[in-house]
């Protein structure tokens, strides 16, 4: 997703618990450094999610499994009114996403898109859509 981020030259935050790992990732992408992007080290936490997140118009969680790990992420976006997609192929997630957490997000004007796995195909075709409307 980074590669296609620097492809079209949208800025973007990749962030986790563990900057190194992420940096060792992003080092392998060739030309990285020729989009605006940052690495940051975080809590998979609500609050400093939140706080993170409050820079985002949108988050991609790639982080599972989602009905361990995505709880916290998508409260953090309801919190900082950010969209939220992720690459989940779990079934229950997509349910509790559905069930718990679609009706506060639409409320709020926000995307709820859990479940753009398909090997990245849909989100690569949303990010390609989103970027040739952008303003």
């Amino acid at each position: 997703m980074c590669e296609y981020l620097r492809e079209f030259n949208v800025p973007f935050i990749a962030a986790g618990r563990d900057k190194a790992r992420i940096q060792e990732a992003l080092d392998l992408i060739p030309g990285i450094n020729t989009v605006d992007h940052e690495v940051v080290e975080v809590d998979h936490e609500i609050g400093p999610l939140s706080d993170l997140f409050a820079r985002a118009k949108v988050v991609c969680n790639t982080v599972g499994p989602f009905a361990r790990f995505g709880r916290q992420v998508v409260k953090a976006c309801i919190r900082a009114g950010s969209h939220y997609m992720d690459t989940t192929g779990e079934q229950d997630w997509l349910i509790e996403c559905d069930e718990t957490y679609g009706a506060e997000m639409a409320a709020k004007g926000l995307l709820l898109s859990p479940g753009t796995a398909q090997m990245y195909t849909t989100a690569r075709l949303r990010l390609t859509s989103a970027l040739k409307h952008r303003a």
